[in-house]
């Protein structure tokens, strides 16, 4: 009987003690369990700080760049635009037939510089641009360039009542103008198409171009893509996707999905 006893008493010893050891290794594991949700969760909230500052750095930079636009689009409006109109009317005052071909030309160059840093102050300015709308801006931008530039642009848009709301208006132009720059600095294209299509829930925006192309894995920062880095950063801020499609030979094709 004594040793019924000893043996029930060891096995009840025995089933308490895997229980204590069970009930530690539990609770280890789900001490480790949540620690390292934890820490997952610090590294993300690390992330999410991180990205808010860029895109906080980045909203201020581009109040400031806009701001700044605005002041020179104001300049050219009050003072050079003036001063080039009045130049451009004392011409007509100079009464000498003898010059009267040099006068008519130098007054047909100031006509088109007046009309440039018309179309300039124009894109440099937020506020018109925001009156016109996405579309209307972009149209007018490609004409710019291909005056200035003597390059073949195409604007298709399905619905010229497109309504990104200000700051995209802004953000998505800025893009645009960023793009073309890097063309006509890059891409030796001679076509250049840009394409808005709006869908129920997002406005797709194709910018194509048939120049030299290149690799995208290959870019470096210091080199052409700073300026792509740029329009990625500036896509993040409104909650926009950019893809890059391109080849060495075969143009370029870049993407930015909107949200509608």
């Amino acid at each position: 009987m004594p040793s019924q006893t000893t043996a029930s008493f060891t096995f009840t010893v025995l089933i308490v003690g895997i229980v204590v050891i069970l009930f530690f290794v539990v609770f280890f594991y789900l001490f480790i369990v949540q620690l390292h949700r934890r820490r997952i969760l610090h590294q993300k909230e690390v992330v999410d700080l991180k990205v808010q500052y860029e895109q906080t750095i980045l909203q201020s930079q581009l109040e400031i760049q806009e701001q700044t636009f605005k002041n020179i689009s104001q300049e050219i409006h009050d003072n050079i635009g003036q001063v080039l109109s009045l130049a451009k009317l004392n011409l007509n005052t100079i009464p000498n037939p003898e010059n009267a071909e040099k006068i008519a030309l130098t007054e047909e160059l100031l006509g088109k510089a007046i009309s440039d840093l018309r179309d300039l102050s124009k894109s440099l300015n937020s506020e018109k641009i925001t009156d016109i709308g996405i579309c209307e801006a972009i149209k007018q931008e490609l004409t710019t360039v291909e005056k200035a530039a003597h390059v073949k642009t195409t604007f298709l848009c399905d619905d010229h009542e497109i309504t990104l709301g200000n700051e995209k208006t802004i953000i998505t132009f800025r893009m645009m103008q960023e793009m073309l720059n890097n063309i006509l600095k890059h891409a030796k294209a001679k076509n250049i198409t840009v394409n808005i299509a709006k869908h129920p829930q997002e406005i797709v925006i194709h910018i194509i171009d048939d120049g030299i192309g290149f690799n995208p894995a290959e870019l470096k920062e210091t080199e052409t893509g700073i300026g792509l880095k740029s329009i990625q950063q500036r896509s993040k801020l409104i909650n926009a996707a950019c893809s890059i499609h391109s080849a060495p030979g075969k143009g370029t094709d870049i993407q930015i999905v909107i949200k509608a």
